[in-house]
């Protein structure tokens, strides 16, 4: 076709004016989350998993963290 504005490469011709972070804002779960409710059931340190959900401007900070108490997986209830 003809005229349609995009190359046969896959690639947009034209300037897309969403900034890729401001999507993740945009699509968040965290506004959601009951964050006060959540639980974690085996979690080795008390109310730990909570500390885990956190906004996107924090999502690359990795000082908090849970631990699970018996094997590699976690087991939460996320209301």
């Amino acid at each position: 076709m003809a005229g349609h504005g995009h190359g046969h490469g896959g690639h947009c011709e034209h300037e897309h004016e969403e900034n890729p972070a401001e999507l993740g804002v945009a699509y968040s779960l965290y506004t959601k989350i009951d964050t006060e409710n959540v639980q974690c059931l085996n979690e080795v340190m008390e109310e730990s998993g909570k500390l885990v959900f956190k906004p996107w401007e924090k999502r690359l900070e990795t000082d908090k963290f849970v631990e699970s108490d018996v094997d590699e997986e976690l087991l939460f209830n996320i209301p």
